[in-house]
């Protein structure tokens, strides 16, 4: 974050999330210390030494800030807009109608011994399951952290992602394609590396859309890395408790929509388009469509007819 945006960041902070000045500490030093913190993850102890705190007004400051950057979700969530017919980026044009992409990421936390069962992935690690939604323009649109696919959780997902008023978003071959949810096709190559280097060209149109699909759906792939780039504290598990720990991950999403909105140049987005994530845990709360299905095939079959017709 550059210093202009750091400085508009300190008065939104201010006059709309309400952050004080307090006798011995400015608000903007108390913002200063929370986003070291973020960035570098930054122990209390490391803080208070750079910074010539105590701990006490450490961990005071940094609590302040967190509260006042989830006020202003309001604010900083984008709100998710439709690919329209003349869009020109090619990525997504074939996705008239499409909201962004979304898929979850895994960030390691530190958990009690019994509730390490709850958090361990397929891969033995730690991890909250966060699900993120993006638009085209590497925005979070919809940020839930902490789920771990209990029934209460599902019904977030489906109540918050699934009223999409005949949009939809593009998701990978472990979502259900139904209503609401475009997937690929199973079966057929999908992944970016899949089509790069000797690989021959798209055979058909599932592959044809498959590659479409994956071009346009890295969106979410590429803001994690983004979000992951500029917050060390989501690149390593912290002490902080899950709770805590998923109010931070919000916070980190919604200075990550800041960052974007005001920076014209963010130097951290760099060619991260082979940058591929796989969802290890599928959500299924959204039932399968036939109709889907079928508008799925009639928009291959449109990609495939330009294709040959090129």
């Amino acid at each position: 974050m550059d210093r202009n945006s750091f400085h508009t960041l300190v008065l939104l902070t201010k006059e709309v999330g309400g952050l004080t000045d307090s006798k011995y500490m400015s608000s903007s030093e108390k913002l200063a210390m929370f986003l070291n913190i973020l960035a570098h993850h930054e122990k209390n102890r490391s803080i208070k030494v750079d910074y010539i705190r105590s701990g006490w007004s450490v961990s005071q400051a940094f609590n302040e800030c967190l509260k006042v950057i989830l006020k202003l979700a309001p604010l900083l969530l984008v709100n998710p807009k439709p690919v329209l017919e003349d869009e020109l980026d090619d990525r997504w044009r074939w996705f008239k109608g499409c909201l962004g992409a979304l898929d979850g990421t895994y960030i390691q936390i530190r958990v009690p011994s019994k509730d390490k069962p709850r958090y361990r992935t397929r891969k033995g690690e730690i991890a909250t399951n966060v699900l993120g939604v993006c638009d085209k323009n590497l925005n979070f649109t919809y940020v839930l952290p902490g789920w771990e696919g209990s029934a209460a959780d599902s019904r977030v997902l489906r109540n918050a992602i699934t009223q999409t008023n005949g949009n939809y978003y593009l998701c990978d071959g472990g979502y259900t394609n139904g209503n609401g949810f475009l997937s690929p096709y199973r079966g057929y190559r999908y992944w970016l590396s899949d089509w790069q280097g000797e690989n021959p060209p798209p055979q058909c149109r599932e592959e044809l859309f498959n590659m479409k699909h994956a071009r346009a759906r890295n969106a979410i792939e590429r803001t994690f890395g983004l979000l992951k780039g500029h917050w060390g504290i989501l690149r390593s598990p912290s002490w902080y408790s899950v709770k805590i720990h998923n109010r931070i991950i919000s916070a980190c999403c919604l200075i990550h929509n800041f960052i974007r909105r005001e920076m014209e140049v963010d130097p951290l987005e760099i060619d991260v388009e082979e940058q591929v994530e796989y969802q290890q845990d599928n959500i299924d709360v959204v039932e399968s469509s036939q109709e889907w299905t079928t508008w799925r095939d009639e928009l291959a079959q449109s990609m495939w007819n330009a294709y040959l017709n090129n």
